[in-house]
């Protein structure tokens, strides 16, 4: 495995305090490997601005391929909630972004889910900076280009995750509850009702993990229990949970995406929650073997990735939580670091697909958790 690099340079809300510098875990020489020509550079794309800064947000292709940017923090010190219940549309024909409509209720480190019938489900999160999470539920329809509230989850979540299943419902897994306790339970929305039953329990307890549904089954992958990371893997297949594969590296606050072959691409995160070091390793499981083995390593130590990672529609996956962005092709597992652009490091950005091979980079904090409304739409090159 190679990197092809330009320079090598450059979910849990309730850490939203200034950390200590964090330590990045370099890559080796003999992992960056030095180009006999020069790197590629994304084609020329646009800078843009959300209508306000916004940070721990999320942003969900739509349909009919405009993005709504949901949630978040909009000031410094990652404040500012009730402000985000603005939301906003993101115009790809226009290249602009539109006031949306206004959430029932403020969120961040909750989750967003486009459903098979077009509505996004927005569940749980935090609705303030050190205040408990909540149980709330609420659907925007783009039909009527309104958020209603629906039931309630069985349990106040945060830092959890949400899962589409093949049949449509969507999967709630673990997370903090109201008393900071780590979950083990899960529960299931049912969009056709409109309402949350209880799911079958985890094998063990874990928040701000990744999860992500591969064929049949639902891979949850490391996160914590309280600080320190996990190596752990949860899988449920059948609907029960069972130990997964190990991984190489306890992660936290990371990211993760489906890669072909049964595959599962982990992406950076952190040692701990407190961030102090950064890891710039990827890892590859494969499900049907059980084997974990090393991915290509990242321009630089990123974290805080919950919605920065995504797909294309050529099975490449775009990592855009650092200064510059990476591309991995699972072809020949590689990654690809592009020269251009060369962004101010961030947390909590969101990269969202925007045709073929265009990426919405949008939104995050900075080392001083001062949330930015700065947005670009970023060409990947051709392989």
């Amino acid at each position: 495995m190679k990197v092809s690099v330009a320079a090598v340079v450059i979910l849990v809300l309730a850490n939203c305090s200034v950390d200590a510098e964090p330590t990045i875990a370099e890559p080796t020489i003999a992992d960056v490997q030095p180009e006999a020509s020069p790197p590629p550079t994304s084609e020329p794309g646009g800078d843009l601005a959300l209508l306000q800064p916004r940070a721990v947000h999320h942003a969900t292709v739509l349909a009919d391929g405009r993005v709504l940017i949901t949630g978040g923090c909009t000031e410094p010190g990652c404040e500012g909630f009730d402000a985000a219940r603005a939301s906003e549309i993101f115009d790809p024909a226009a290249a602009t972004f539109v006031t949306g409509p206004t959430m029932p209720a403020p969120s961040a480190s909750g989750t967003a889910t486009l459903l098979a019938d077009g509505r996004v489900l927005l569940t749980g999160g935090y609705p303030g900076e050190g205040m408990p999470p909540t149980s709330n539920a609420q659907v925007f329809d783009p039909a009527t280009g309104r958020f209603s509230t629906v039931a309630s989850m069985t349990t106040e979540r945060a830092t959890h995750t949400a899962t589409m299943l093949r049949d449509g419902r969507v999967l709630m897994s673990g997370g903090y509850d109201g008393q900071d306790e780590t979950l083990a339970s899960t529960e299931l929305f049912d969009p056709h009702t409109g309402s949350f039953t209880a799911g079958p329990d985890l094998s063990s307890p874990r928040a701000a993990h990744s999860a992500l549904a591969v064929d049949e089954s639902v891979v949850l992958v490391g996160g914590t229990v309280g600080g320190p990371a996990l190596s752990t893997t949860d899988v449920m297949r059948l609907g029960r949970w069972a130990p997964g594969p190990e991984l190489r590296t306890p992660r936290v606050k990371h990211a993760v995406a489906v890669v072909p072959g049964d595959r599962v691409l982990v992406v950076g995160g952190s040692s701990s929650t407190e961030g102090r070091t950064l890891l710039a390793t990827t890892e590859l499981i494969h499900l049907t073997t059980g084997e974990v083995t090393g991915g290509p390593t990242l321009s630089e130590g990123e974290y805080k990735l919950d919605g920065a990672v995504v797909a294309l529609s050529d099975g490449r996956v775009v990592i855009a939580g650092g200064q510059r962005i990476n591309v991995y092709d699972p072809a020949d597992n590689t990654m690809t670091v592009l020269r251009n652009p060369v962004l101010p490091r961030r947390s909590f950005v969101t990269a969202t697909p925007v045709g073929r091979s265009t990426v919405l980079v949008a939104g995050g904090y900075d080392d001083a958790i001062i949330p930015t409304a700065d947005a670009q739409l970023v060409r990947i090159p051709a392989r």
